[in-house]
């Protein structure tokens, strides 16, 4: 079976706001530092068009991540990382990260990418009013598309009457590669499916914003939920398997943290 982006896995990691960002970002501390921690919980998340048109789909998934001395740390988005260079206002590193086969599109018979890895770089500053910009670097590893990735990103934290809220705004590309992998349609694949062949270029792939609210319920569990737009740009948009351009995620989550 192949493992899928459904975006539950990506709802979680977004989600553990304090966990997930804490381990690349230099947000302020928040809590008590910890030499480690595991984080272990469910997440709901309900996607439309996360990869193309492939409709709206509502998936519950477990969730687990772990951190020490935010320095080496593991996360089912964010895969398996090390801060090599790690200040109070900035985190430099490198990851290995998974790469999630994306759904079928609607009514077409296509074969599309299998799960594969990244191998990534990042840098990420803090400046005043706890806001981080930054980026990374990816470049597939494991013969799914050879693809190089862009991403870079502003965020702000902020602790609220509710709870911890996280807003991000980014944009992502990639090289041609990478855009064909997912959005180009061959000429044997155009004929079955009666659309036209297709090969994208590299660039601009998408922009979206991301906001996450994190309510602590007790010294270990927690609640939140999040919200994701996306609108895809470029040849991305162009692509046949692309007419409805806008994505959108929301989903809730409990966790609960260990640490010592």
């Amino acid at each position: 079976m192949k493992l899928r982006l459904t975006l539950a896995a990506t709802a979680a990691a977004m989600a553990f706001s304090g966990a997930a960002l804490a381990q690349t970002q230099p947000y302020e501390q928040v809590g008590p530092k910890q030499d480690w921690t595991v984080d272990l919980g469910v997440g709901v998340l309900f996607s439309q068009d996360s990869s193309g048109d492939t409709g709206g789909k509502t998936n519950v998934v477990p969730y687990i991540a772990a951190n020490w001395r935010d320095t080496v740390y593991f996360s089912p988005f964010e895969g398996v990382g090390w801060n090599a260079i790690r200040t109070d206002s900035f985190r430099a590193g490198v990851q290995i990260r998974p790469r999630f086969s994306p759904d079928d599109i609607e009514g077409l018979t296509l074969e599309r990418p299998d799960f594969g890895a990244d191998a990534a770089v990042y840098a990420f500053q803090r400046l005043p009013g706890n806001i981080v910009i930054g980026g990374r670097v990816s470049r597939d590893i494991s013969d799914v598309s050879e693809g190089t990735e862009y991403y870079g990103s502003i965020g702000h934290q902020r602790a609220t009457g509710v709870g911890l809220l996280n807003a991000t705004a980014y944009v992502r590309g990639g090289d041609r590669k990478l855009a064909d992998a997912y959005y180009g349609v061959d000429a044997s694949e155009a004929a079955l499916n009666g659309i036209s062949a297709y090969a994208p270029d590299g660039g601009l792939q998408g922009a979206g914003v991301n906001v996450v609210l994190v309510a602590p319920i007790s010294r270990q569990w927690a609640i939140g939920g999040l919200a994701n737009y996306e609108r895809r740009l470029g040849d991305i948009a162009d692509s046949p398997l692309s007419q409805n351009d806008d994505a959108w995620r929301v989903g809730g989550f409990i966790a609960r943290r260990f640490g010592g």
